[in-house]
């Protein structure tokens, strides 16, 4: 039986994953695109596969640049993906040849902005946190989702802010939710999805930094809903568990890499915050209809 879960993982992987031979089509009429639609005909997940962004062409590069705007809800693990952004930007970021350049850090020029959307040019625009009477940029699961006043204050955001692309990260709830809990995380996204077409929600896993079998279950559960229903999903866990083309387990458990072991920025390693950035480019250039080859 585990040989037969584990041959079923590997052929999920294999048909979506950010290999150049995936067998999705370019997908330009999702939430990015210019028709404003958030259906797509094809699951992307967005893994350890997804950091290598010299592979993406200057010109999508600069379709993210030009058409998206990003409504980023999260507590501090989320906050490794900002820092990884920050450091694409400035240059200091460490990419698959060494230190960025600073002359090449304008390919990934960034602007943020807590509760507002940054003007800026030549750079991904992302708005960080929920603005409603008040600047909250801690945001928990039902300050985004889980609650109605937190469904609330994201369709508000939504109404109110210039923004076309969405979504919240996990910190360690999934150590502890039940299978009904994730699945109301999923329902509702999908909700918001209904409610906001013109918006491109982003589906994600939860950290990997526990060895709890059920925090392994509840992201299974995520990436199965989204490859069944053809969603985008940023994979932070499988980003924590890859390190150099080594995954790390712990009694079969993916787990945290020991490389990643550290508290510089987000409970991790600027390492790690690179690779959430540099994955975060790759799901950006697969929004505005890359075709990932």
């Amino acid at each position: 039986m585990f040989r037969f879960f584990v041959l079923i993982t590997l052929f999920s992987v294999l048909l979506f994953n950010c290999n150049p031979s995936e067998s999705s089509d370019n997908n330009n009429d999702n939430g990015g695109g210019d028709n404003g639609s958030n259906t797509i005909s094809s699951p992307y997940i967005i893994d350890h596969n997804c950091m290598d962004i010299s592979k993406i062409p200057d010109n999508w590069i600069g379709q993210v640049k030009e058409q998206l705007k990003v409504h980023y809800a999260h507590t501090s693990h989320g906050e490794q993906i900002v820092v990884g952004l920050q450091r694409l930007s400035n240059g200091t970021a460490q990419t698959l040849t060494g230190t960025a350049q600073m002359s090449q850090s304008n390919r990934y020029g960034f602007y943020h902005g807590y509760c507002y959307v940054p003007v800026g040019q030549n750079g991904l625009r992302m708005m960080d946190g929920q603005q409603t009477n008040y600047c909250e940029t801690y945001i928990t699961p039902d300050l985004y989702w889980e609650s109605d006043t937190g469904l609330n204050m994201t369709r508000e955001v939504l109404r109110n802010f210039d923004v076309n692309v969405s979504l919240w990260a996990w910190c360690s709830q999934l150590d502890s939710y039940s299978e009904s809990e994730v699945q109301n995380y999923l329902d509702r996204i999908s909700q918001l999805e209904a409610e906001f077409p013109d918006v491109t929600f982003i589906y994600m896993t939860g950290n990997a930094q526990s060895s709890e079998q059920n925090r392994y279950d509840r992201n299974e559960q995520i990436r199965q809903y989204c490859r069944d229903n053809n969603k985008f999903l940023f994979d932070f866990g499988d980003l924590d568990c890859w390190y150099n083309g080594e995954q790390y387990t712990e009694n079969g458990i993916p787990m945290e890499h020991p490389q990643y072991h550290g508290d510089e920025a987000g409970h991790t390693t600027y390492t790690s915050c690179d690779n959430k950035g540099k994955a975060f480019w790759w799901l950006l250039a697969r929004v505005v209809g890359w075709s990932g080859e």
